[in-house]
C-alpha cells in the first residue's frame, strides 16, 4: 500500500470498528431483553429449555464481546453462563430437583445480569465518545489478495464483524450461519480457507469435519477452528480430525488475521511442492489424479460435459539422444508453457509422465476438445518450440481425446484416452484422435495380444512383496516374467537373457540400480531392444537426471499404482513395436 492507501485503510478500519460495535450493542440489547423475560414455571422441561437458552446467550456474549473491546462484559457473561451450564447435564434429575436448581441459579444470576446491564450502558456511552486510533496494519501479501474465505458461525454479529474486517484486508469472504449452509457453499465454490465456530446450534462444527474428510473437492482446505470453550479435549479432537489451527474466544482480530495469513501462505507453499512438477512448473501427476475425481464429481452433479486429453511428444527420446537431456528439459518446459497459454484458466494441465501431459477440460465436449487440440498442434508445427545452443527444436505431438461417460470409473476413462493416444501413434503420430468407451472396449483386447506377444519383463527389486505384486500384475497376460532380488542378479539376467523390459529398483543390495546402468553402459553389454524403467522411493530431480543420463528410459516414484506401472510398460512396449 502507498501512503494514501494506508490512510484510507486506517479510516475505513476505524469506521468499521465503530459500526461493528454499534451493531453489536444493538444485538446485545435484544439478548439482554431475553434474559430479562419473566420466568415460565410450567414444567421442568420448560425450565430446562429456558436455562439452556440463557446459557447460550451468556456463552455467546462471553465469546464475542471481548473481540470488540468489551472485556469486562465478556468476563461477567462467562460467570452468568456458568450458572446455567447444568441445563445440558440433566439426566437423572427429578422434576422438583430441576425446579429447585433453577430457582437457586436464577437468584445467583440476577446480580450478574444487573452487571451486564451496567456494562451495556457504560459501553454505549463510551462508544459515543470514542476517538481511539486503530493500529496500523500490515498490507496483505499480493499473492493472497482475492483469496476466498468461508466464515462459519451462528453468532450473526461476530460473523458479520469477521467477514467485513477480512474483506477490508483484501479477501473475498462468504458467510454461513449453520452447518447445512456451509456444506452447500463448500460444494458450490472454491475456497482457500475456512474459519469454523465449533459450538453452533443445532449442529456442531464437528459435522463439517466429516464432510471435508470424505469429499475430495474440499479435503485439502486449511481450517481454523474458533471455540468459546478452552477445553483440551476439543483441541485434541479437532487436530485429530484435520484442523490446522485452534483459537479460543475471546481473541484479538489482529491475532486471528496473522494466523490466517500464515496458514494461507504455508498452504500455498505446500501445494506448490506437493502438486507441481519442478521442471515445467505446471501440475504433476499426483494433483492431476486428484482433480480427475473432483471434476468427475462436479460434472455428475451439474450434468455437464467433461473431456480428458492425453498428449505425448513425438520422438522425444531422439532429442535427448542427439542434443542431451538439458535440451530435452528445455523442450518440456517450453511445451508446458505453450499448452498453458492455449488453455482456459478453468482447464487443468499437468505433466503426467516423462514427455506426457494430461489436460482436463470441464464443460467441453469431445468434439470441441479435438478442435482445440488440433489448433494447438497446428501452432506447434509452424514454429520451433525452443532454441537451445543455437539449435531450433521443432516437435509434433500425438493426443488421445475421450469424453467422460456417467457410471464409468476414472481409471477406465484414463485408459480410453490412453488407447486413443496409442491409436494416434500407430496411425503415424503428429495427430489428434478421439475415441469412445465402446470403440476402445472393442479393440483393447486385440491390441493387448498384439503388443505383448513374446515379450519378456524383468522385475528387479529387493522387496519380495513388491516384486511379487508387480509380477502378478503382468501374469494375466502372455508375458514371460523374470525376477531378481539384487543388482548383481539383475545385471546377469540383462546381459544373458536380454529381456524386452526391465523394472529396476534404484536401491538394492550388492549393486544399486544406478550401478547396474553404469556397468551396462561401460561394458556395452545392454541389448538394444531392452528398455529400462527405474523405481525410486525418493522424489528427487537429481536422481531422475542421473538415471536418465545413465541410460534409463523412464522413471517412476514409489508409492505408485500397479495399474500405472502396467500402463506405462505397455505404452513403452507399444511405442517400440510401432516405431
Amino acid at each position: 500500500m502507498d501512503e494514501y492507501d494506508t490512510d484510507d485503510y486506517e479510516k475505513a478500519s476505524l469506521s468499521l470498528e465503530f459500526e461493528s460495535r454499534q451493531k453489536y450493542l444493538d444485538e446485545l440489547r435484544k439478548q439482554l431483553d431475553v434474559l430479562n423475560d419473566p420466568i415460565n414455571k410450567i414444567g421442568s422441561d420448560i425450565l430446562i429449555e429456558q436455562a439452556r437458552e440463557w446459557y447460550r446467550i451468556g456463552h455467546t456474549i462471553k465469546g464475542t464481546a471481548p473481540i470488540l473491546g468489551m472485556s469486562r462484559m465478556g468476563r461477567v457473561a462467562a460467570l452468568f453462563a456458568e450458572c446455567w451450564e447444568w441445563s445440558y447435564e440433566t439426566n437423572g434429575l427429578a422434576g422438583d430437583e430441576v425446579q429447585n436448581l433453577f430457582q437457586d441459579c436464577y437468584l445467583a444470576s440476577r446480580p450478574l445480569l444487573h452487571e451486564l446491564e451496567m456494562e451495556f450502558e457504560i459501553n454505549s456511552k463510551e462508544l459515543l465518545l470514542e476517538q481511539q486510533q486503530a493500529p496500523l496494519k500490515e498490507a496483505l501479501p499480493s499473492q493472497l489478495l482475492g483469496s476466498r474465505l468461508l466464515v462459519v458461525d451462528d453468532d450473526r454479529v461476530l460473523r458479520s464483524y469477521l467477514a467485513r474486517k477480512l474483506r477490508l484486508e483484501g479477501y473475498n469472504v462468504d458467510e454461513a450461519s449453520n452447518v447445512e449452509d456451509a456444506i452447500k457453499l463448500l460444494r458450490e465454490n472454491d475456497y482457500q480457507l475456512i474459519t469454523l465456530d465449533l459450538m453452533m446450534h443445532p449442529q456442531s462444527g464437528y459435522e463439517i469435519f466429516e464432510v471435508l474428510k470424505e469429499d475430495p473437492m474440499i479435503k485439502w482446505l486449511p481450517m481454523l477452528v474458533l471455540s468459546g470453550r478452552n477445553d483440551m479435549k476439543d483441541v485434541v479432537r479437532c487436530f485429530h480430525m484435520g484442523a490446522d489451527d485452534f483459537v479460543t474466544k475471546p481473541f484479538r482480530f489482529e491475532d486471528l488475521s496473522a494466523r490466517i495469513k500464515r496458514m494461507l501462505l504455508r498452504h500455498m507453499e505446500f501445494a506448490l511442492l506437493a502438486f507441481n512438477d519442478p521442471l515445467t512448473g505446471i501440475h504433476n501427476r499426483r494433483y492431476f489424479d486428484l482433480q480427475l475425481q473432483v471434476e468427475v464429481n462436479r460434472a455428475e452433479r451439474y450434468n455437464e460435459p467433461l473431456t480428458l486429453v492425453v498428449i505425448d511428444i513425438d520422438y522425444f527420446k531422439a532429442i535427448n539422444d542427439r542434443h542431451g537431456h538439458p535440451a530435452g528439459d528445455f523442450v518440456l518446459q517450453k511445451f508446458g508453457h505453450l499448452l498453458q497459454s492455449c488453455l482456459r484458466n478453468t482447464d487443468i494441465l499437468a505433466r503426467v509422465g516423462g514427455e506426457e501431459f494430461g489436460v482436463i477440460l470441464p464443460g467441453i465436449t469431445g468434439i470441441e476438445a479435438e478442435r482445440i487440440m488440433n489448433r494447438i498442434l497446428q501452432r506447434v508445427r509452424r514454429e520451433p518450440i525452443a532454441k537451445h545452443d543455437s539449435f531450433d527444436h521443432y516437435i509434433t505431438f500425438s493426443a488421445g481425446v475421450a469424453s467422460w461417460k456417467s457410471g464409468k470409473s476414472v481409471q477406465s476413462w484414463f485408459q480410453v484416452a490412453d488407447y486413443a493416444l496409442y491409436k494416434a501413434k500407430r496411425n503415424g503420430r503428429n495427430r489428434v484422435l478421439r475415441t469412445s468407451y465402446d470403440m476402445a472396449r472393442n479393440n483393447l483386447a486385440d491390441l493387448k495380444l498384439q503388443a505383448v506377444e513374446s515379450k519378456t519383463i524383468l522385475v528387479a527389486d529387493d522387496d519380495r512383496m513388491l516384486r511379487t505384486m508387480i509380477s502378478d500384475q503382468f501374469r494375466k497376460e502372455p508375458y514371460k516374467l523374470l525376477e531378481a532380488q539384487d543388482g548383481e542378479t539383475a545385471y546377469r539376467i540383462l546381459v544373458e537373457q536380454q529381456p524386452d523390459f526391465c523394472i529396476l529398483d534404484c536401491i538394492m543390495p550388492g549393486m544399486s540400480g544406478f550401478e547396474v546402468l553404469e556397468r551396462l553402459r561401460m561394458e556395452g553389454t545392454r541389448a538394444a531392444k531392452t528398455q529400462i524403467m527405474l523405481l525410486s522411493g525418493r522424489s528427487s530431480e537429481e536422481d531422475v537426471n542421473r538415471g536418465l543420463e545413465l541410460g534409463a528410459d523412464a522413471y517412476m516414484f514409489k508409492p505408485f499404482s500397479l495399474i500405472d506401472v502396467e500402463m506405462k510398460v505397455r505404452k513403452m512396449l507399444f511405442a517400440v513395436q510401432s516405431h
